[in-house]
């Protein structure tokens, strides 16, 4: 389907906040932390966020506080083998990884270590939360009737608790961290976000909003982006400002990606690219997605049965691949995704060349693959439902790293690079 510009609908309307404990009244933002977007109103050809800190692994869900599911220098699997399967059952949600190191979204959390092919530790976790990590500590919310208003804190290494930190009420999302890491941003069952002091865990402020965050949040250079299940689009100012609400217009809403310039939005029926500014739509589209976006700056990664490439700039579509069900993982030159045939499958990400010779390999590995996918160097971590029905992880190594007790499966080769 061709996008829409933005003149094809109505502006969604914008009205001051009302709500929340911070006071503040809609806003133009200023040029602090909006680097781009005030000034030549051409559109940018790469709009990747600069403010992003995480630059390896993949410390929390779609690798960094942007959501962006871009390892940006990272190493791609050339000659794939199936390095690790897990004995346990766990939700097919996307875990952290750091190196060879899994954090699984699942109660109880399980760490473990895929190249000695062993669990590390459990401790308490959230079956529907992708826990995150930062300097060496596991930040996870939890489940447990004892400790519902707690965000848990780990020693990433060991799972030994660290701290937990009191909220105001039970969390719905894993911590989404300022850029400076002074800060992190949490959701809260009762239709708030708050801000919290890493280093006192005090709270610094909460805001009200319409609707439950069940998505995790996006943040970079001094702004946070919430979708509610209210269907609404909010930018707040990491000092709790309110600049500007928007009107999501599809159902079942994914996380937003922040990027340079624009904040893209996409649900069932609608993937949209916003100003950062003020929420005016620059293009739209109607196909939707089923699961989170990916996002490299120039292309905008879109799942729904084919994966799908479209340029941030326009909206129009670079390539595509099908078929498609998971959400589509960014590592290096490499697009990794899994198909409806319970492969995962890598993919060169460049070019705009048609299908043929694009599909570099693919390795079988259960009935399903998904619903989103780590990466690390060299690595890609899958949820998996295995042939024998289990839910559970599954992890594709490059031989050359591969820990001692891998499977053998190897890879079918594709073509060439398109």
């Amino acid at each position: 389907m061709s996008p829409r510009s933005s003149s094809d609908s109505p502006r969604s309307t914008r009205r001051q906040f009302l709500s929340g404990t911070a006071g503040t009244t809609l806003a133009a933002l200023s040029t602090v932390g909006t680097a781009g977007c005030l000034g030549d109103d051409s559109p940018a050809t790469d709009d990747f966020p600069e403010g992003v800190q995480f630059d390896t692994d993949w410390p929390t869900y779609a690798h960094d506080d942007a959501n962006t599911a871009f390892l940006r220098e990272g190493e791609a699997v050339s000659d794939p083998i199936v390095e690790y399967e897990a004995d346990f059952g766990m939700p097919l949600a996307e875990p952290a990884a750091i190196g060879a190191q899994a954090y699984t979204t699942n109660d109880p959390l399980q760490i473990v270590d895929v190249a000695g092919g062993e669990v590390v530790a459990e401790t308490l976790g959230d079956s529907w939360v992708t826990p995150a990590v930062l300097d060496g500590s596991l930040y996870t919310p939890t489940q447990t009737v004892q400790r519902p208003t707690e965000m848990l804190v780990y020693d990433a290494d060991s799972g030994s608790e660290v701290r937990s930190i009191e909220l105001p009420d039970s969390p719905t999302t894993a911590p989404a961290f300022s850029n400076q890491r002074r800060t992190m941003f949490v959701g809260l069952t009762d239709e708030r976000i708050c801000a919290v002091d890493l280093d006192s865990g005090e709270v610094r402020w909460t805001r009200d909003l319409f609707g439950a965050v069940r998505n995790p949040l996006a943040v970079n250079l001094g702004l946070v982006f919430v979708v509610t299940e209210g269907q609404r689009l909010y930018c707040l100012g990491t000092d709790g400002s309110g600049y500007w609400q928007v009107s999501l217009k599809t159902a079942n809403p994914v996380a937003p990606v922040v990027g340079d310039e624009r904040v893209y939005v996409a649900g069932w029926d609608r993937i949209a690219a916003l100003e950062k500014r003020n929420g005016s739509a620059v293009w739209e589209d109607d196909r939707g997605v089923h699961e989170r976006l990916a996002f490299d700056g120039e292309r905008l990664y879109c799942s729904k049965g084919d994966l799908r490439a479209l340029d941030t700039a326009t909206g129009e579509e670079q390539w595509s691949y099908s078929p498609a069900n998971s959400a589509p993982t960014v590592a290096g030159d490499t697009v990794y995704v899994g198909t409806d045939e319970g492969e995962l499958v890598a993919l060169n990400r460049g070019g705009t060349a048609p299908l043929e010779g694009r599909e570099r390999w693919a390795v079988p590995l259960g009935d399903y693959v998904g619903h989103s996918l780590a990466a690390t160097d060299k690595r890609v971590f899958c949820p998996v439902t295995r042939e024998d029905g289990l839910m559970s992880l599954t992890v594709v190594a490059d031989e050359s790293i591969a820990g001692p007790n891998v499977s053998g499966t190897t890879a079918a080769a594709g073509g060439g690079d398109a």
